[in-house]
């Protein structure tokens, strides 16, 4: 099952799992991240991988040159497998990030997940979390954190095959920030945690998504709030490529109409 990642206070927190120097090293003697600080770290995590500790994960973000002020930047999120006595990249992923009103990457901001994801047998994925610390607006009708992607070695490149966020908050009825009197407002955040099934599709392991829900009732004016809690649950299966997490997307998908048998 997924790891969990209590909420943080995400602006000042440091990282969880700083990488060595001879870790930043390696990455910039493979050309995956510049030497010098032409291009700063803005985030990273490093850890032995509990499944094989003869392999280290990394995950490390820069800023672009002149890619402006935190918020405004372009980064670039480099994702490695390494050996872990020499430091020798075995397989890495590129990608990009854009900082925006709705996105930013802080110190504190990279996760790794190494749960027992065995997606084929013999071959286990691990998971890279990006946190997202913008605020955002004061009054948004939804909000989603927490955006894990599973990865998979693919000889020297890694592979994501799952993307999802993990931690979702909307508006159900009413406004949150019109405070007429009596009027009701009804929020719900939903956790997600993923957990490998022992039934699969083209050759990889299904994936149970279960979200905890905790529904918000209050009403403006009144000091009583009701809370209620529920689990719901949904099977997501590979399609040759990756896993379609379509129906995961704005997170609440007990919305939808039932999954297919």
């Amino acid at each position: 099952m997924c790891a969990s990642f209590a909420a943080l206070s995400a602006h000042a927190a440091p990282p969880r799992d700083p990488c060595a120097a001879q870790t930043l090293y390696a990455l910039t003697h493979a050309g995956l991240v510049p030497a010098g600080d032409d291009a700063p770290l803005v985030a990273q995590a490093c850890r032995v991988w509990p499944y094989d500790t003869a392999l280290e994960l990394a995950a490390v973000a820069y800023a672009l040159p002149d890619s402006g002020k935190p918020g405004e930047r372009a980064l670039r999120l480099v994702v490695a497998v390494l050996d872990a006595d020499d430091a020798q990249v075995l397989s890495s992923k590129v990608s990009e990030l854009d900082e925006d009103a709705g996105f930013a990457l802080g110190e504190g901001g990279l996760l790794l997940d190494t749960a027992r994801y065995d997606l084929v047998p013999g071959d286990r994925a691990f998971g890279v979390v990006v946190r997202n610390t913008a605020r955002g607006p004061s009054c948004p009708d939804r909000r989603y954190n927490d955006a894990l992607t599973l990865y998979l070695r693919d000889g020297d490149a890694l592979r994501p095959v799952v993307e999802t966020h993990l931690d979702f908050w909307a508006r159900v009825a009413g406004e949150p920030c019109s405070w007429a009197r009596d009027q009701l407002l009804v929020t719900e955040e939903a956790a997600f945690t993923l957990a490998v099934l022992p039934t699969a599709r083209h050759g990889m392991a299904d994936l149970r998504v279960q979200a905890d829900v905790v529904r918000l009732e209050s009403v403006a004016g009144s000091d009583l709030d009701t809370q209620t809690r529920r689990r719901e649950t949904r099977t997501v299966r590979y399609d040759g490529h990756r896993y379609d997490t379509g129906v995961l997307e704005n997170g609440f998908f007990w919305h939808h109409d039932p999954e297919d048998p």
